[in-house]
């Protein structure tokens, strides 16, 4: 019998976080940094550590450890009670490592998840678990994050197959794993690098009603589609609903959309429904823009509360 009532499939990295002073500079410029922090992160190393925040047990699994990344991921996850035992070691890889510079509007990633990719899509590399039937058997809930390929889809079968509901993100209308997912929450960015039919800056609610309907032609999940500090466009069978974002004072975005997924999972264990999801998610994202480092910072259930109620 597992011990762990959320079971997260998808990127652990090594992310090196720089908050700035002032804006981003542009090109041949100098900028000073306030802050710098190396700490866990990735879509779904940060939401483990949220998740903990909240009081959940968690097992994470996904891609491979390096000689990088081992002990900072082994030593960190053990302290907050987050299961990594299923993570293999590849003592001939760096690991994923990832560099931030964040400033109060925007974040800029350095790393290396192209050629991450390219490993496997070019020379046949796989730096992924497959995932483990007996991790996901007995969980309450999981996450499963599309970007490994089949075994993504592994994963959701697994789910599936033990009648375990499972989030996932960023990941287009006909994947395998969006088709089973109880939640789906899509990024701006997603939508505008990946599926740029839909996006239209000009009129943001026509391209978002559009995607919501093209999502329904192959699941009946929960779409979401997050705004970041504008509107939240979600719905079910392709209805629109429409949340505003809360209002805080933003420190950093580094985490936002990690954190928003990290919610929609913490509402699915709860067993809440549509509107409660989006919100508590939304709130918790908030809360947790208003923090640096999240890792070290994650948020509080009271703080989300009082940010809901509007205290």
């Amino acid at each position: 019998m597992n011990n762990h009532d959320i079971y997260l499939y998808g990127m652990v990295t090594k992310t090196n976080g720089f908050l700035l002073q002032g804006d981003f500079p542009k090109s041949d410029n100098y900028c000073e940094f306030n802050e710098r922090y190396t700490l866990p992160g990735g879509e779904t190393g940060t939401a483990a550590i949220v998740l903990a925040a909240l009081g959940c047990k968690v097992k994470l699994d996904g891609n491979h450890l390096g000689r990088y990344t081992k002990d900072l991921t082994a030593d960190f996850y053990g302290k907050i009670g987050v299961d990594t035992s299923s993570l293999h070691y590849d003592p001939d890889y760096d690991g994923m490592e990832e560099f931030v510079m964040v400033d109060s509007a925007t974040r800029t990633n350095f790393s290396t998840f192209a050629a991450f990719h390219a490993d496997y899509w070019q020379r046949g590399i796989v730096r992924w678990n497959t995932p483990a039937e007996a991790d996901i058997r007995g969980a309450k809930a999981a996450g499963i994050d599309a970007f490994f390929g089949r075994e993504s889809v592994l994963a959701a079968e697994h789910c599936r197959r033990n009648n375990v509901h499972y989030v996932t993100i960023d990941e287009q209308p006909d994947n395998a794993v969006v088709k089973h997912a109880h939640t789906v929450a899509v990024s701006s960015e997603y939508i505008r690098d990946h599926i740029a039919e839909f996006y239209t800056p000009d009129d943001e609610k026509v391209g978002k009603t559009r995607l919501l309907k093209k999502y329904a032609e192959y699941t009946n999940a929960l779409i979401i589609l997050t705004g970041g500090g504008g509107t939240t466009y979600y719905g079910r069978g392709g209805e629109v609903k429409e949340l505003n974002a809360y209002k805080v004072n933003v420190k950093s975005t580094l985490g936002a959309g990690d954190t928003f997924k990290a919610g929609c999972i913490y509402a699915l264990l709860q067993g809440w429904g549509d509107d409660e999801t989006v919100r508590f998610a939304s709130a918790l994202a908030a809360v947790a823009c208003t923090k640096f480092p999240l890792g070290l910072n994650p948020p509080r259930l009271d703080e989300v509360e009082g940010l809901m109620n509007g205290s």
